[in-house]
């Protein structure tokens, strides 16, 4: 399957903040999917994305929280085929939207965060969209039946302002037009920042007012 969620949250009562993040799929021919950093407003944890899992599999989340310590959790996926599937569009299309953005407010609107007048320490949930065919060098043409060059985001950068909300330096694994929820703890700021770059190189960034971001 080319887009299996992933939602990976903390556990209740948990104390620590999670520093750190490696999301694995076992049977995957690029195991380690991407690394994560986060940000002290990413605690406690609440991510969500899509993947690739090529072939039945044990998908494994191992965490290092402040202190040191690491812990590892999981599920056994029955899905196949995702690393070699063939993208959804072909590649002109997809070179012309390459590296178009959106981000989406997705806070509990029965809750009055949109209309307070400041939200700082509000705990809030957000969506980045990226345009990118995230080829994994494993899939075919469906016409000339030639391997597309893998190509895909390898570098994320999430800011608040001036302040990380997380990293994630990632392999083939991300699905085509890589989607991430998240929650996090506002801080005032005027912004959200998104920053990308590509194995080719290609750099990807947007400043996204929060006042005008979509819900």
């Amino acid at each position: 399957a080319a887009t299996v969620p992933i939602h990976i949250t903390q556990a209740e009562g948990s104390e620590k903040r999670i520093e750190k993040m490696i999301l694995v799929v076992d049977e995957n021919p690029s195991p380690v999917v991407a690394e994560f950093t986060f940000g002290k407003d990413m605690a406690p944890l609440d991510l969500e994305t899509r993947v690739r899992v090529n072939a039945y599999s044990n998908v494994r989340v191992i965490g290092f929280t402040e202190d040191g310590n690491a812990f590892m959790s999981g599920r056994y996926v029955k899905a196949s085929g995702g690393c070699s599937a063939p993208a959804s569009k072909d590649a002109k299309a997809a070179l012309a939207s390459l590296g178009k953005m959106k981000l989406r407010q997705l806070d509990d609107l029965t809750k009055p965060v949109q209309s307070a007048p400041d939200t700082t320490g509000l705990r809030r949930v957000a969506q980045i969209m990226i345009k990118h065919p995230n080829y994994s060098g494993l899939s075919r043409d469906q016409i000339t039946h030639l391997f597309v060059m893998a190509r895909f985001i390898d570098v994320l950068e999430v800011y608040q302002g001036d302040d990380l909300l997380f990293k994630m330096e990632a392999g083939i694994s991300i699905s085509e037009n890589p989607t991430f929820r998240f929650a996090y703890t506002d801080n005032g700021s005027d912004t959200i920042r998104v920053r990308a770059e590509d194995t080719e190189g290609e750099v990807f960034e947007q400043t996204f007012p929060k006042t005008d971001i979509s819900m």
